[in-house]
């Protein structure tokens, strides 16, 4: 500890400076990916619902080009 305060004393303000601008970059890098991850999940969660919404149009459609009616959840489309 000793040692770290006479580095202290030698360099002064510029290593406290470094020191806080490294420690701020740090935090704004960690600060950036967490909301980059939770930015990524919501987007994967709404494509995920508008590919199921999708699926069920596509079944309707099918069914209805095939019996000319609305798919009542009788075909695979898991409805």
């Amino acid at each position: 500890m000793e040692q770290i305060l006479e580095l202290i004393e030698g360099y002064g303000l510029p290593l406290v400076l470094l020191l806080g601008a490294l420690y701020a970059l740090y935090r704004f890098l960690v600060f950036s990916l967490y909301e980059v991850k939770n930015q990524f999940s919501r987007h994967h969660e709404k494509a995920a619902e508008n590919i199921e919404e999708m699926k069920k149009i596509i079944c309707n459609i099918i069914y209805k080009i095939s019996f000319g009616k609305v798919c009542l959840g009788h075909c695979n489309c898991k409805l």
